[in-house]
């Protein structure tokens, strides 16, 4: 279910949302994934202890695995970015962070401008590509979903390289999260719901 798409034009970053800094950054229940075996799978398929395709900062391709503390609301209808490169569109929430430019900066979908490159996946080369966006447009669309990954990959999300936080969090956590997932899990929820009082869904259901 979408609403008519609203380009954003020009090389500006597309403003249309005010981003919250408590808003999960996630994707539809149609943006898809690639897994270990190499099927195409929608997020709201994914289960903790999945392989999907990832990326290291320096663009190499991998597989990390989906960790508990992923993100699962299919319930949820949302607004989203959708940014369009010549072969890939990959749709987000606006505070949903992409590599972006030749030094791979994470910046919220919403800072990224028309013209900007992102970096997609060429599996024959078992590493990201640069690409332009081509066009942001605006979308309503239902689920909220969000793979973290256990070792601090960036998931490929419709074929487009992503991150569910920053760099700093991310190399954070990927110590972090599989010590968590090991000892406790439920401890570490506990934590997160401290730090960030909106219910958190979480891809088992809890």
């Amino acid at each position: 279910c979408s609403s008519p798409p609203e380009p954003c034009r020009g090389a500006e970053p597309c403003k249309y949302v005010d981003p919250q800094p408590t808003d999960p950054p996630c994707f539809p229940s149609s943006a898809t994934v690639q897994r270990a075996d190499g099927e195409t799978a929608p997020l709201s398929s994914l289960s903790a202890g999945d392989s999907i395709l990832a990326a290291a900062a320096d663009g190499t391709l991998g597989f990390d695995v989906v960790s508990s503390f992923s993100l699962a609301d299919p319930s949820a209808k949302a607004s989203f970015l959708s940014l369009t490169t010549a072969t890939a569109t990959v749709t987000l929430t606006p505070t949903h962070r992409l590599p972006a430019g030749p030094a791979k900066a994470l910046k919220q979908a919403s800072e990224v401008a028309v013209g900007e490159t992102v970096w997609i996946a060429s599996p024959a080369a078992g590493t990201l590509v640069q690409a332009p966006v081509l066009k942001i447009t605006k979308v309503v669309a239902d689920g909220l979903h969000s793979p973290l990954t256990m070792h601090g990959g960036w998931p490929v999300v419709d074929g487009v390289a992503t991150s569910y936080n920053s760099a700093a969090v991310v190399a954070r956590n990927k110590y972090l999260v599989p010590l968590v997932e090991a000892v406790c899990p439920s401890l570490g929820r506990l934590v997160v719901a401290a730090v960030n009082p909106k219910p958190m869904h979480y891809i088992d259901g809890e």
